[in-house]
């Protein structure tokens, strides 16, 4: 095997990855806590899903979110924090807060990728299901992939007890194993499974959609609540288990405009889907720190022809009802921002936001932030929007937990990420499904207010699942 010369570079400097190891170490006994010990270390270009699909046995941990800038895997847990109940975003903040303060990072080689603390939280403050109310941790394997360039972060555990030679042959190790599956992914660029060849499927609804939507528009036009989004599932079952990293590739194919996600408990279930609704994205600059978020709300599907898409595009942006959906959500996620002391940015009238299947009613809305202002708290304010759960918040949220037959778990919570350096970014995780081996439960939802028709809003959410329902492989 031909050895890259970066490779080749790593193994001769050894002695100075020992030297830091032992550094951080000292540091760790001196200060009386563990150090977060980070290695950035570029190798050959690689595709994310790729690494998944090879390393998914070593590592049943995983966390894959994707845009249309970067992809980032994380794989396997360093350290770790779970939480349950009301306080679940402060304990969690808390946690990152701690290690960011204990990040020792080496940048011999002129590239530094921090840590990234890797974030998922269920809709309801209460697990229910496969996954924890609120996790957050850092993975032992970190791969980003921005600009067509690869680089691979290694995060270790180091306290006064561990043994620093047995690091570094593990760090070897894992960049040659890396390097293997670059090289084989350039001579064989697709894997010998296929993303084209559909897997036959056994399909149960679960959620009764339609009579779910009768059964609340009393509510909704008696009372003071304005709108509820209700949640269909779908349960599949597959003649061959879901292939998690190939399902991955065909969503970011079929959805490239979408944030493609996926986060497994390292027990068998994983989450993942393709969602269009961005949470919160914070940048920090010299020049300051930017929030952006998404009110995302009002739906139609895309026509078949050019002059057929314009037409419902035109009917969507002058439907009252859309409308209203939609600046229900608008005026929420600004208020909060405006309580928060924060002075919002945003259009009149909402754009479009056309997908490969559907069209939605878009108003990014963007503030600047002050210093101490962290992601968690903005979650915290922002989750759920009325666009995922309805308004009044309280209300429409104790309606969906005795109007849904089943639990939400992951489904339209917030899963992302946070670095070191005060960038963060959240998706709402809609579009999405749960699966386990050979079996699925799709979700989506739609908005439903006083005037909603039930076989309308059912169209809406059938039109949602089938979209996912055609990635999965």
């Amino acid at each position: 095997m031909t050895v890259a010369p970066y490779q080749s570079d790593l193994f001769k400097r050894c002695k100075e990855i020992y030297d830091f190891l032992s550094d951080c170490q000292h540091q760790a006994t001196y200060d009386q806590h563990a150090k977060l010990a980070n290695l950035t270390i570029p190798i050959s270009s690689i595709e994310p899903w790729l690494a998944l699909h090879a390393l998914e046995d070593t590592y049943p941990i995983h966390f894959y979110y994707s845009t249309a800038q970067y992809t980032l895997l994380g794989l396997g847990i360093t350290i770790a924090q779970r939480a349950a109940g009301p306080n679940r975003f402060e304990r969690m903040q808390q946690f990152v807060d701690v290690w960011k303060r204990r990040i020792l990072v080496s940048n011999q080689n002129g590239i530094t990728i921090k840590p990234y603390f890797l974030c998922g939280f269920t809709f309801f403050d209460q697990a229910a299901g496969s996954f924890d109310a609120a996790q957050v941790f850092v993975p032992q394997l970190q791969i980003l992939q921005r600009d067509g360039q690869t680089t691979v972060s290694l995060n270790y555990l180091i306290d006064d007890a561990v043994n620093i030679t047995r690091i570094v042959d593990d760090i070897r190790q894992q960049i040659q194993a890396l390097e293997t599956i670059a090289q084989k992914a350039a001579r064989h660029p697709v894997p010998s499974f296929s993303t084209t060849i559909p897997t036959p499927k056994v399909v149960r609804d679960v959620g009764n959609f339609e009579q779910m939507v009768s059964h609340v528009l009393p509510t909704l036009q008696g009372s003071d609540l304005h709108k509820v989004v209700l949640a269909d599932a779908l349960d599949v079952l597959s003649a061959n288990p879901f292939n998690i990293p190939a399902s991955l590739k065909a969503l970011g194919t079929a959805y490239s405009d979408c944030y493609v996600f996926s986060l497994s408990n390292g027990q068998g279930p994983v989450f993942m889907g393709a969602s269009p609704e961005r949470l919160l994205s914070i940048t920090a600059s010299a020049q300051g720190i930017q929030l952006t978020t998404d009110a995302l709300a009002g739906s139609a599907p895309r026509g078949q022809t050019v002059k057929a898409d314009q037409l419902i595009a035109e009917q969507l942006l002058n439907n009252s009802k859309e409308r209203y959906e939609h600046q229900v959500v608008v005026e929420f996620i600004v208020e909060q921002l405006i309580q928060l002391g924060l002075t919002p940015k945003f259009a009149d009238s909402p754009q479009l936001l056309q997908l490969a299947n559907i069209q939605h009613l878009h108003t990014p809305i963007q503030a600047a932030l002050p210093h101490g202002l962290t992601p968690l708290q903005l979650v915290k304010i922002l989750h759920p929007t009325p666009a995922v759960a309805g308004l009044p918040r309280p209300i429409a949220s104790q309606l969906l937990k005795v109007t849904e037959s089943f639990d939400r778990e992951l489904y339209a919570a917030p899963i992302g990420w946070i670095d070191a350096n005060g960038n963060s970014e959240f998706v709402v995780g809609i579009r999405s499904a749960l699966i386990d081996g050979r079996q699925a439960r799709l979700f989506a939802g739609a908005g439903i207010v006083a005037q909603s028709d039930p076989r309308s809003e059912l169209a809406e959410v059938k039109l949602k699942l089938q979209a996912l329902l055609g990635a999965l492989v």
